[in-house]
């Protein structure tokens, strides 16, 4: 099963690679995310390092009605936030139109031939799909929130910048199973779907409706400790596996006997 498993999962990775301008663009989305928050939280840690500035800063922002550290608060969630839920969104746009793409292709017939159930195939186009955003996910946030953890300004949220258990596990685990969930989804909806134009709205949706829960939990809920990010990466492979299981006895009789 594995073997047959990781084939699937092998030659997703080598179609997206096809697409190299969709790589450059998942990467691109996060270079602009973290140059812009890297640029605005090394201001303001110069800016804090000269209490007169300091001073003048928050008096400015006070006349508009804005606290420095509220903002500062809101920054550091808000980087989290959408660093974090990046990944989901890039797994539901690759598995959400994965299998379509074998039929449009016409090469779902071939598949069928091969010794894989509906469920197998399934979960191959998921794995598949997750190989190449996850890896971005490790390295490009893991790296910037560690360096940007570092700054004294940031010092006081030093849990949500690699200062804590909880976002390691957050990192390596939650948002890793969050994406599983949101691509076995999109997965599903890929071989229920006739057209990319439907995969992609319902998958949308899906996403769209998740991610403020996932954002939440895996950023400002890091503050509850391990037990929290365990039990929600825990939560969403169940809820990955339920899915997948779910969606091989729905998925049209063209995909084969499962």
């Amino acid at each position: 099963m594995l073997k047959v498993i990781q084939r699937i999962a092998r030659t997703e990775v080598l179609e997206h690679r096809r697409q190299p301008w969709m790589l450059v663009i998942l990467a691109a989305n996060y270079a602009v995310l973290i140059g812009v928050f890297t640029a605005m939280f090394l201001l303001f840690d110069r800016v804090s390092g000269d209490p007169a500035q300091m001073a003048t800063v928050k008096q400015q922002m006070g006349q508009f009605g804005v606290a420095f550290d509220a903002f500062l608060r809101l920054a550091t969630s808000s980087f989290g936030s959408l660093l974090f839920t990046n990944l989901p969104l890039f797994v539901a746009i690759m598995s959400g139109t994965s299998v379509l793409h074998d039929r449009e292709c016409g090469t779902m017939p071939f598949l069928m031939l091969a010794p894989l159930t509906r469920r197998h195939l399934l979960v191959g186009k998921l794995v598949g799909a997750m190989a190449i955003p996850v890896a971005m996910h490790v390295v490009l946030v893991g790296v910037s929130t560690l360096l940007l953890g570092r700054l004294d300004v940031l010092a006081p949220y030093a849990e949500m910048f690699g200062g804590s258990a909880a976002w390691w596990v957050a990192l390596l685990a939650g948002a890793p199973a969050s994406a599983a969930f949101v691509g076995a989804l999109g997965t599903v909806i890929s071989a229920l779907s006739r057209d990319i134009r439907t995969s992609m709205q319902y998958t949308s949706f899906f996403i769209g409706f998740l991610s403020l829960g996932i954002g939440f939990v895996l950023v400002d809920a890091i503050s509850e400790g391990v037990g929290l990010q365990i039990a929600f990466a825990v939560g969403c492979v169940v809820a990955a596996a339920i899915t997948l299981l779910v969606g091989a006895r729905l998925i049209s009789e063209d995909l084969g006997a499962g």
